[in-house]
C-alpha cells in the first residue's frame, strides 16, 4: 500500500483503488484554501491510469461540515476576496473530480453539510453511514450555495425538492438521502468503508475505459439534445470498441470464459 500524507488530507492507493480523506477531524473536516491545494495534488495522483477507482471519505465523525467558519469569521471583513479566491480552488477540484475518467464512491461517516454536501454530490456513488446527514446549510449563514451543490442536486431530485432543500437549509438523514435519490445506500457505522472498498474493487478489476465513457455520457446527458446524445454515444461506442478490454470482455462472453479479466485498458 502506498500512503501519501499531506496536512489536511490522507491518500492511500492500495493496488488498483485509492481511499482519499478528509483529515481535519478536530475541526470536523472543515474545507480551507490550505486543503484545496492539496487536494488539486492529490487529484493529480489520483489521474495516474495505475488507479482505476477512488473512495472519498472522511477522518473521524464527520464527513465535512462545509467551509471552515472559523476562517470565514476572521476574514469577514474582506469576505469578498475571501470567496474568490475559496471557489477558485474549489470549483477547479469539484470540476477535476468530475472529470476523473473512473468511478468515485463517496462513503459518507457522518454530517455532510455545505460543500461537504457538494463534495458528496460531485461522487458517482454515494454510501452513507446510518450516522450520516445532508444539509445545504450555507443559507443558514446567509449564503448561496457553491462547488455545484444546485447543479447536482437540482438533477437528483428536481428544481421544487432542491429549492426546498438549498432555500430551508434544512438537514436530512441517510435514510431520508435514500428516500430522495440522492444516495445509493445506507450501511451501519462499522460496515461503511467495507462496502465502499468492495465496491472500488469491484470498479478496479472492471472495464475502466468503459466505465469512464459512461461517466461522461450519463453527465452530458441532461444538457444535450437527443440528437446530440446520439452522436456522443456513437463516438464513444466506435472509440471503445479498440480497447483491450472489449475484444478480452467479448471473447469471454462467446467463448463462455466466465467473470472476463478486464485491465483497464
Amino acid at each position: 500500500m502506498k500512503t501519501l500524507s499531506f496536512k489536511t488530507l490522507t491518500l492511500e492507493v492500495d493496488k488498483q483503488y485509492a481511499v482519499l480523506k478528509f483529515n481535519r477531524p478536530d475541526f470536523r473536516n472543515a474545507y480551507t484554501d490550505e486543503m484545496g491545494l492539496e487536494l488539486l495534488d492529490a487529484l493529480h495522483e489520483l489521474a495516474s491510469p495505475a488507479v482505476r477507482s477512488v473512495v472519498l471519505t472522511g477522518a473521524g465523525n464527520d464527513f465535512s461540515i462545509g467551509f471552515d467558519p472559523l476562517v470565514m469569521k476572521e476574514h469577514l471583513g474582506e469576505a469578498p476576496m475571501l470567496f474568490r479566491k475559496a471557489t477558485g480552488y474549489l470549483h477547479q477540484i469539484i470540476a477535476e473530480l468530475r472529470r476523473l475518467p473512473k468511478p468515485v464512491i463517496g462513503a459518507i461517516n457522518g454530517p455532510a453539510a455545505g460543500t461537504g454536501f457538494s463534495f458528496a454530490l460531485a461522487c458517482d456513488f454515494i454510501l452513507a453511514s446510518e450516522t450520516a446527514s445532508f444539509s445545504s446549510s450555507y443559507i443558514n449563514v446567509g449564503l448561496s450555495p457553491d462547488g455545484g451543490l444546485s447543479y447536482f442536486l437540482t438533477r437528483l431530485v428536481g428544481p421544487q425538492k432542491c429549492a426546498e432543500l438549498v432555500m430551508t437549509g434544512k438537514t436530512i438523514s441517510a435514510r431520508k438521502a435514500l428516500e430522495l435519490g440522492i444516495i445509493s445506500g445506507v450501511v451501519p457505522p462499522d460496515k461503511l468503508m467495507e462496502e465502499a472498498q468492495s465496491l472500488a474493487v469491484y470498479f478496479a478489476n472492471g472495464p475502466t475505459l468503459a466505465l469512464g465513457r459512461a461517466k461522461r455520457l450519463i453527465d452530458t446527458a441532461l444538457s444535450h439534445s437527443l440528437e446530440e446524445q446520439l452522436e456522443e454515444e456513437r463516438q464513444s461506442i466506435i472509440e471503445i470498441s479498440t480497447s483491450n478490454d472489449f475484444k478480452e470482455g467479448l471473447n469471454a462472453y462467446v467463448n463462455k470464459k466466465g467473470k472476463p479479466n478486464f485491465g483497464g485498458r
